[in-house]
This record gives structure tokens, C-alpha cells and sequence, in this order.
């Protein structure tokens, strides 16, 4: 019999500023109030579900950090429990990682997002992702 594995794939919860292309801020933090009341609400269900996830992997922006900080206390880890993936950002949308002079915006670090009290961070984990989409790097006749 081959065992079952679980993928929960979770949105953030709403942000403190709306996220709008070619406007600001890109990296914005959870709504003070909304926004954690959905990562609550969320991470409940989350360890509620008869397998909770083992990992959680999440961007190194700050809303989704912020959620899957409340998802990895919710099933009882903490320290070292959150694998970020750099390229887990919205790479097919450039204009939200690119501003419109071409200049990219450089997202923080996983030491900067640890030094921003997101000790739940594991600062051996190498991503295997890009940090940010290069639409140079795609070859021609690519969709």
C-alpha cells in the first residue's frame, strides 16, 4: 500500500495595503487586524487536518512569512521550522517586482527576515528557486 502525502497550498492573509501593479508597497505586512485574523483562521484548519503538513515552505515576503509563522505554531513547531523559497513571488508578474525605470526591487534576506523576529526561519535551508524572474533567461519561442 503506498502511503498518501498532503500539499496544502495557502495565500497569505490580507495585507495592510492593497497590492496594486506599478504602485507601492510591494512587500506590504499583514492587515493589523484582518490579516492575522485570516492567518488564525487558517493555521487552525491547518492543524486541525488529521495530517498536518512536516514542512512549510513560504516566500520571503513578509505577508507570507507572517502566515506561515502562525501555521508552524499552530502544529507545535517553531524554531527552524519555516523553509523560505525565494522564488516563490510573483515572478509571472513582473511589474510587481520590477519598477517601471527597470530597476528590480530587491527582496530582504532570510538573515534581515530572522533579524525581523521570524526566528521560526531555518537559516541552513538553500532554496532552490531563483531569487527573482529573468525575463532575459527565458529562451525564444517560450510561452
Amino acid at each position: 500500500m503506498t502511503a498518501k502525502q498532503h500539499v496544502y497550498f495557502v495565500r497569505y492573509g490580507l495585507t495592510k495595503y492593497p497590492l496594486v501593479e506599478n504602485e507601492g508597497p510591494y512587500d506590504s505586512p499583514l492587515h493589523p487586524i484582518h490579516g492575522y485574523e485570516h492567518g488564525l483562521a487558517i493555521s487552525r484548519k491547518i492543524a486541525s487536518m488529521p495530517c498536518p503538513p512536516e514542512v512549510v515552505y513560504s516566500s520571503s515576503l513578509h505577508r507570507s512569512l507572517s502566515t506561515s509563522q502562525m501555521i508552524v505554531h499552530a502544529i507545535g513547531k517553531t524554531k527552524n521550522s519555516i523553509l523560505v523559497e525565494d522564488g516563490l513571488v510573483e515572478w509571472l508578474t513582473p511589474s510587481l517586482t520590477v519598477q517601471p525605470d527597470g530597476t528590480r526591487l530587491q527582496i530582504r534576506s532570510v538573515q534581515d527576515r530572522i533579524d525581523m523576529t521570524f526566528d521560526e526561519i531555518d537559516p541552513n535551508y538553500k532554496s532552490v528557486n531563483p531569487i527573482a524572474w529573468d525575463p532575459n533567461s527565458v529562451p525564444d519561442g517560450a510561452p
